[in-house]
């Protein structure tokens, strides 16, 4: 068997948290670490197996991420993948398909219909969710 190597981008909240994730389940997958995550270990693994594992995946998981990033979502020296993993979720998820969903509409308007940057601004006003209400009306009424 051949050995591969794999480069995936760190994190640093500038690139797209829905494809660093994908990237980051394939490689703990690859490493026997997703069962730090997804708490499904095969049966009869003792626990030494699972105490290493999760040790592996979380040592990838913080070699993944850009410091200041870290310095973030890290909350002590004896958190487990899963819990940095949450974190991370809660944290970037919605940012992430947020902008991915903007930035597949700004993709679509370009194939077909030629927008000025107002339109595409005011585009992505209208799409925040409703805790942004109050910036999107500032942000409208005070031109």
């Amino acid at each position: 068997m051949s050995s591969m190597k794999f480069e995936i981008d760190i994190f640093s909240r500038h690139n797209n948290f829905n494809i660093w994730k994908i990237q980051m389940m394939v490689l703990l997958r690859r490493e026997g670490s997703i069962h730090a995550i997804d708490r499904n270990y095969p049966d009869k693994t003792s626990d030494s197996d699972k105490e290493k594992i999760e040790k592996d995946a979380l040592t990838v998981i913080q070699l993944s991420i850009a410091p200041n990033v870290l310095c973030e979502v890290s909350t002590s020296t004896d958190e487990t993948a899963k819990e940095l993993w949450k974190r991370l979720e809660v944290l970037y998820q919605d940012r992430s398909d947020h902008l991915e969903a903007f930035t597949k509409l700004v993709m679509d308007l370009q194939d077909g219909i030629k927008k000025d940057e107002e339109t595409l601004a005011c585009t992505l006003l209208f799409s925040l969710t409703s805790k942004y209400h109050d910036i999107e009306n500032s942000m409208m009424y005070n031109k």
